[in-house]
């Protein structure tokens, strides 16, 4: 018996030795737990600025909207009211180009700035290629949808690097 009780006795003190040990270990990943809200903290800030790049667009370029799908529904005025939709989808061209511009990366992003720089670039050349289009006769957006979609790319990578899901701004500003 005095065996048995010796032998609880050594295990308890081996037991709470180990437990010490144990409590010791969690210290140790706080700090993957801090590197992982830190990316927790770029991917919610990627995020809310990514959502705010089509809602900057979209407070601009509803005249631009308007003559797209008007161009694709075969259903522009002619005349004078084609001229004004001309002249009001030209001004939006250029205030989304402005409003992309004016866009400000957050410091979160800084190690992404290079990328989302680079894709804005390509972003405010399309609304420029829209606005020479729209100076023709018969405007074709085909090159500035490219660009834009360069653009959406460039993004997308951005997004899919963090652990995002892909997503398409061009959806969002051309409705």
């Amino acid at each position: 018996m005095k065996k048995l009780w010796a032998i609880g006795l050594s295990a308890t003190f081996l037991l709470t030795a180990c437990s010490e040990e144990e409590s010791t270990e969690p210290k140790e990943t706080t700090t993957s737990t801090d590197t992982s809200d830190d990316t927790s903290e770029v991917k919610r800030e990627m995020m809310k600025f990514y959502m705010a790049i089509p809602n900057t667009i979209n407070a601009v370029d509803a005249d631009l909207n308007t003559f797209e799908m008007g161009q694709a529904e075969e259903s522009l005025p002619e005349g004078e009211e084609l001229q004004q939709m001309k002249d009001a989808a030209i001004s939006a061209s250029n205030e989304a180009a402005k409003a992309v511009d004016s866009l400000e990366i957050p410091e979160t992003l800084k190690d992404q700035e290079e990328q989302i720089t680079s894709a804005f670039s390509v972003m405010g050349e399309s609304y420029e290629l829209k606005a020479e289009e729209l100076s023709k006769e018969t405007p074709s957006f085909e090159a500035a949808n490219e660009k834009f979609n360069e653009a959406d790319a460039q993004l997308n990578e951005i997004l899919e690097e963090l652990g995002l899901a892909a997503s398409s701004i061009y959806n969002e500003v051309s409705q």
